[in-house]
C-alpha cells in the first residue's frame, strides 16, 4: 500500500528567501539572469513512481527586472533536473533563452548577466489559496532591440536642518468690509 506523504519542505526553490513575498506582475518583460544555482545529490520522489526515491542534480535560474512603475522584481524558474536529453525541462528552457538548441559540453552558467524576454503568468497554488508567479515562456532578445539598462539611482535630497518655528504675525482686519455676496452675481472663482 502506497501512502502519500507531505513534502518535507514547503518551498523547494533555493531562491524563496531572496524573492520573499514579492509577486511579479504578469506580462512579458526584458529580464536579466541574476544567478544560477546548482544543487547536487538531491533526494526526491521519482516522477514515474512517487513511492521510490531518486538522487538527482538540480538547477534553478533567478531573473530580475523592473516593471512599468520602475519597481524591481525577481522571479525564479522551477528547479529542473540537470539533463541534456532533448525532452528534459532544462534543455527546453535553455533552448527558449538561446533561441536554438544548446551545444553539449557548454557551461550554461555563462548566461549570468545576459538578457532575454520572459513572460510571467500567475498560477493557482495547489492548496487553492492564492497564486504564485511562474515563467510561462522565454525567448532571446530580438535583434536590434536595445537592452534596457537599469535606471540611474535617484539622488536623495539633502537633509534640511531643523529650524525653530517662527512666530506668525497677527494681521489686523481690513478697515472696510466687502459688500455681502448677491445671488445674481457670478461666483468669484
Amino acid at each position: 500500500m502506497a501512502i502519500l506523504q507531505q513534502p518535507t519542505a514547503k518551498n523547494s526553490n533555493p531562491y524563496a528567501e531572496v524573492i520573499g513575498d514579492d509577486v511579479a506582475p504578469t506580462g512579458t518583460y526584458q529580464m536579466t539572469v541574476i544567478d544560477i544555482k546548482d544543487e547536487f545529490g538531491v533526494v526526491r520522489p521519482k516522477f514515474e513512481n512517487p513511492a521510490e526515491m531518486e538522487k538527482v542534480d538540480l538547477t534553478t535560474f533567478l531573473f530580475g527586472f523592473r516593471d512599468q512603475l520602475n519597481m524591481p522584481h525577481r522571479i525564479a524558474s522551477r528547479s529542473m533536473k540537470i539533463s541534456g536529453n532533448e525532452k528534459s525541462s532544462l534543455y527546453g528552457f535553455l533552448k527558449g533563452i538561446l533561441g536554438k538548441a544548446p551545444a553539449y559540453g557548454w557551461d550554461y552558467c555563462t548566461l549570468k548577466g545576459s538578457k532575454c524576454l520572459v513572460t510571467v503568468e500567475h498560477k493557482a497554488k495547489n492548496n487553492g489559496q492564492g497564486y504564485y508567479p511562474a515563467i510561462a515562456a522565454l525567448s532571446p532578445m530580438p535583434v536590434g532591440m536595445p537592452a534596457q539598462s537599469a535606471p540611474a539611482p535617484v539622488p536623495q535630497p539633502m537633509p534640511v536642518p531643523v529650524q525653530q518655528p517662527m512666530p506668525i504675525p497677527v494681521m489686523a482686519p481690513p478697515p472696510v468690509m466687502a459688500a455681502p455676496f448677491e445671488e445674481d452675481e457670478p461666483l468669484p472663482f
